[in-house]
């Protein structure tokens, strides 16, 4: 039989519940035979991936060296993935202790920002331990401090009634990346560049098809078809596009756990929407 296949999922070392063996191990219990760990803007997880634990050798899993990298962008959100970067690359981990660097600085902002919109405050504990967290930061993190203190009832709660407004205000003062830097970063540690959830750009179809086409020109490889928050007409469509400009094709859950997206699983993504068994992609990587 066929096994699954999840090209997208984040660890613990993200924003993720699960540590890169207790991923392993669920997706091993899941059926899937190929998992690529794609944390955001870090390599931390990947890097302590054990493929010479027995369940891993015994279960004949395959596990892809991954990451996902937020690009800047006016609206909508840009995630561009890399597959089979070298963990090892000089330039990629500089660049890794940088953005981590970042992240604590945007959240700072971040927070600074609801204190003054709304007065919501946290303990000096609670921020300490935020920056001395051993993995990259980002707005579940408040999030889950929001839910803490009361402010609100759930994480997406916490989204929706403050962070999503305070981050397009501080959005500015993110140094994150470009998305010509994302492209090179992945295609100098030898890795392939996949452009993950094209939805999130929430672009028109035309404003779609110029970035997509300036991201060829760069380099980018190809495009997150399948994926959770896909209906089956757009996967459709991206995959038309796939074929249209000759790009891979990649898919996954995007899986983080119960915390953050509850509703999606893993190696299926949500109500059953994704069941990967071949991806162009995975046959140019294995070559």
């Amino acid at each position: 039989m066929e096994k699954l296949i999840d090209m997208h999922t984040h660890t613990k070392y993200s924003d993720g519940d699960l540590l890169p063996q207790e991923l392993i191990r669920l997706a091993i219990d899941k059926g899937i035979g190929t998992l690529a760990i794609t944390d955001h803007d870090t390599i931390e997880g990947i890097k302590k991936v054990n493929r010479n634990e027995k369940i891993v050798i015994d279960s004949g899993i395959e596990i892809i060296n991954g990451i996902e990298l937020s690009a800047k962008t006016t609206k909508g959100r840009m995630h561009i993935l890399g597959y089979d970067i070298d963990l090892s690359n000089e330039t990629l981990n500089k660049k890794m202790s940088d953005l981590r660097d970042n992240s604590i600085n945007s959240l700072l902002s971040i927070m600074e920002q609801i204190k003054r919109d709304y007065g919501i405050r946290f303990s000096y504990e609670d921020i300490k331990e935020l920056v001395n967290a051993n993995h990259n930061l980002g707005r579940p993190d408040l999030a889950k401090l929001c839910v803490k203190y009361g402010y609100a009832t759930s994480l997406q709660d916490a989204f929706d009634k403050y962070l999503i407004d305070a981050y397009n205000k501080t959005r500015g003062n993110n140094k994150g990346l470009q998305y010509q830097e994302c492209l090179e970063l992945i295609k100098n540690s030898g890795g392939i560049s996949v452009l993950a959830h094209p939805k999130s750009l929430e672009l028109s179809e035309k404003e779609f098809l110029i970035i997509l086409k300036e991201m060829i020109s760069y380099g980018l490889k190809g495009i997150e078809v399948y994926h959770s928050s896909h209906l089956k007409k757009e996967m459709d469509y991206y995959l038309e596009i796939a074929s249209r400009y000759g790009l891979l094709i990649s898919g996954g859950s995007d899986f983080h756990g119960k915390t953050i997206k509850p509703d999606i699983e893993l190696g299926t993504g949500k109500d059953n929407n994704i069941k990967i068994k071949k991806l162009s992609l995975l046959d140019k990587l294995r070559k």
